[in-house]
C-alpha cells in the first residue's frame, strides 16, 4: 500500500482567514482605487509631456486627473482638460477665413492612452504579486 504522506491544512486555513479579512476590510478594494489612481497619474505625466505649450502653456497646464469612483461593477477614473480648444488640438481642426485650410491633431491623449495600455498588463503584474505576497504574510489588512 503507497504512503501518501500528510500535509498540514492549518497554513492553508491561516492563508484563507487573511484573504477573507482582506476582502471585509476592503483591501482590494483600497488597492484597485490606490492602482488607477497611479495609473492615472502616469498617463496624467505622458499627456503632459505631448502637449503643445503654446502662447500661454494654458492647455498642458490644465490637464487633471478626477477621483476614482465605482459604477456598478466598473472602477473609472476620468483625465480630462477644460481648456476650450483641447479637443481642437487633439483631433485636429479647420482653419483659415472660408474654413479650407486644416491643422492635424496632436494626439496627446490618443497616443499616451495607447502606451498605457500596452504598458498596463506589466505594472499590473507587478502589483498584484506585491499585494498577493502582502496578503500571504498576513501584511496587509
Amino acid at each position: 500500500m503507497a504512503k501518501w504522506g500528510s500535509f498540514d491544512f492549518g497554513q492553508m486555513d491561516q492563508m484563507a482567514k487573511r484573504f477573507k479579512k482582506a476582502l471585509d476590510e476592503r483591501v482590494i478594494d483600497r488597492w484597485i482605487r490606490e492602482f488607477l489612481l497611479e495609473m492615472a497619474y502616469r498617463a496624467d505625466r505622458k499627456i503632459k509631456k505631448r502637449t503643445p505649450v503654446g502662447d500661454t502653456g494654458e492647455l498642458r497646464r490644465n490637464w487633471q486627473v478626477g477621483k476614482v469612483e465605482k459604477q456598478g461593477g466598473a472602477y473609472v477614473v476620468e483625465i480630462f482638460n477644460n481648456t476650450e480648444y483641447a479637443s481642437y488640438v487633439e483631433h485636429g481642426h479647420r482653419t483659415g477665413k472660408d474654413l479650407t485650410g486644416w491643422v492635424e491633431g496632436r494626439f496627446m491623449m490618443t497616443i499616451s492612452m495607447q502606451e498605457m495600455e500596452r504598458e498596463l498588463p506589466r505594472y499590473i503584474e507587478k502589483k498584484q504579486m506585491e499585494l498577493l505576497n502582502q496578503l500571504m504574510n498576513g501584511r496587509k489588512g
